[in-house]
């Protein structure tokens, strides 16, 4: 068995090392080849040097999309990582055994406008931006003159995703069973607007009855079952909102300084354990709406109550004051809608 070189570590953990090597066409360039392990990554160094020797045509777009993938996926937010893992797999299975020299704007534009016509905007915004950066490395690493995804633009009038806010009923419902087990989960995201994370991640430290404010600082996330607390990834993702009078009154009387939602050793709730206590929840409660639409209905709240669309950015914690305008004009259709309906009527 040959002797594994011993490679560099880097700061993040992956062992690398950076090799000058020769590409199917002959031309030069520096190579990283990175790994958990200095085994990984000979492997890898040896597997390259068998599918250069049998690929003489050019760099196939699956080892250029590998290529990006080893470089970038140690530098993503794991919800960002999350959503690229399918768009990757996707692109492979589309261009993966053409070189990325024979790989047109127009095949991009096509492949794009297609899977556009079942997907949401976003999907297919994504799908286009993983496809763009692969093609941008092979550009940058000399495999192509010009990275012809640049041209390509997603089709306009693109369905977006919505995920409807709550009924009024379902607010109902939410508001006479907080004293359900695990009913202050979903009052609190009503009352406060939190993404599903940061209701998660709140302590006892964060709320401040005197001044009458919640800080929302932190967001717990998941790798499988585990619960990790990160930063929000933007600075408007850290901001105070209101300890509104009902929220108030149904918290404990002594709020503990640790997790308010947190499994017997204090630690944030495992996936497993927050999916079946928000299943026991909704059954026995009748609600049947996500926490994130839970969340829409704290907009739909702030619209209804003359609360500007600036202000609310700030309380939802959106970078783009878009993402708040999206929402409101969504709730101002449905009141439109609604009053329609009284006009017609009356008329």
């Amino acid at each position: 068995m040959p002797k594994i070189p011993k490679y560099y570590v880097r700061p993040d953990g992956l062992h690398e090392t950076i090799l000058r090597v020769t590409m199917p066409d002959g031309t030069k360039k520096r190579k990283a080849f990175r790994g958990k392990t200095d085994t990984e990554v000979y492997r890898k160094v040896r597997e390259f040097n068998v599918k250069t020797e049998e690929t003489p045509s050019g760099l196939l777009f699956e080892a250029a999309a590998d290529e990006w993938w080893e470089e970038i996926e140690p530098t993503l937010a794991h919800n960002t990582a999350k959503s690229y893992r399918p768009a990757l797999k996707r692109a492979k299975a589309q261009f993966g055994k053409m070189t990325v020299d024979s790989i047109t704007a127009q095949d991009i534009d096509t492949y794009i406008r297609d899977f556009s016509a079942t997907m949401a905007k976003k999907t297919a915004v994504t799908q286009l931006q993983v496809i763009r950066q692969i093609m941008r490395k092979a550009e940058l690493d000399g495999a192509i003159r010009y990275n012809p995804a640049g041209a390509v633009k997603p089709p306009k009038n693109l369905p977006q995703s919505r995920r409807e806010a709550p009924s009024k009923q379902q607010i109902k419902l939410i508001k006479n069973s907080v004293g359900l087990p695990f009913g202050l989960f979903a009052f609190l995201v009503y009352n406060t607007g939190c993404r599903r994370g940061e209701a998660l991640a709140l302590t006892g430290k964060d709320i401040d009855r005197k001044k009458k404010r919640i800080s929302i600082r932190h967001s717990v996330y998941y790798i499988g079952n585990s619960p990790y607390i990160k930063d929000p990834k933007t600075e408007s993702g850290k901001r105070e909102v209101p300890l509104l009078d009902a929220l108030d009154r149904v918290l404990p009387e002594k709020i503990p300084s640790g997790y308010l939602f947190a499994e017997p050793d204090g630690k944030p709730l495992t996936n497993d354990h927050f999916t079946a206590l928000y299943d026991e929840y909704r059954a026995a409660s009748g609600v049947t709406v996500t926490p994130h639409q839970i969340r829409h209905g704290y907009a739909t709240a702030l619209f209804e109550n003359g609360i500007d669309p600036k202000t609310a950015q700030v309380l939802l914690g959106h970078s783009q004051l878009s993402t708040t305008m999206d929402i409101y004009t969504h709730v101002c259709e449905d009141v439109i809608s609604a009053a329609a309906k009284k006009m017609n009527k009356g008329f």
